[in-house]
């Protein structure tokens, strides 16, 4: 930042006068400069704020569309091996089935 030379009281007060209105303009121009800076480091900080949430965002997507994928996989592999139980022992499947509505409906009608 530019500095003015500061000689108060050193001439006529209208060479203090010129003086002082120099100084002026040196830190309008000052201030405005440092205006601009923190305009500029907010615009990039917004920016870069704004790329990482974004970012973020698109990592979480993706693990979240990979663990879904592996829970129906998973659902898909236990409605198999269901199937295959069922079919290797009918019987069972069926006494077990009588079993847990009977229970069910023992709970749900007892008031």
């Amino acid at each position: 930042m530019a500095q003015a030379k500061v000689t108060a009281g050193n001439g006529t007060p209208q060479e203090n006068m010129d003086q002082l209105a120099e100084q002026m303009s040196v830190l309008r121009n000052d201030i405005a400069a440092i205006s601009k800076s923190l305009a500029d480091l907010g615009g990039s900080t917004k920016d870069a704020a704004m790329q990482s949430a974004r970012e973020a965002a698109a990592e979480l997507r993706q693990k979240g569309e990979k663990q879904l994928h592996q829970a129906q996989d998973r659902a898909e592999e236990l409605g198999q091996q269901a199937a295959d139980a069922v079919r290797q022992q009918p019987a069972a499947a069926v006494g077990l089935a009588v079993g847990v509505g009977f229970l069910l409906g023992f709970l749900t009608g007892r008031k």
